[in-house]
């Protein structure tokens, strides 16, 4: 077991904080920071699982899961900010 490895077990142990913070956080926009970092997390796995597997396909499913965590952040932001997303 090598350094990169010890650091996907790491970082998948790094998920539970967030799995706790979006199953009992106490206001809406707990669970949306929660599931935020979960989606940040599962991004920095999927790019060092690419590195070790050699194959650039998990970071084309890392890009994508970016941009829809990112875009999905915002419009829960704006739907607890304003009411409606558009």
């Amino acid at each position: 077991m090598n350094l990169l490895d010890l650091a996907l077990v790491v970082m998948t142990l790094s998920l539970l904080p967030c799995l706790y913070r979006i199953v009992f956080g106490p206001t809406v926009a707990d669970r949306v920071v929660g599931l935020d970092a979960l989606t940040l997390v599962i991004v920095v796995i999927l790019g060092a699982y690419s590195y070790v597997q050699e194959s650039p396909f998990f970071l084309d499913a890392a890009l994508v899961m970016a941009i829809i965590g990112f875009i999905g952040t915002i419009a829960i932001a704006r739907y607890l900010e304003e009411g409606e997303i558009f």
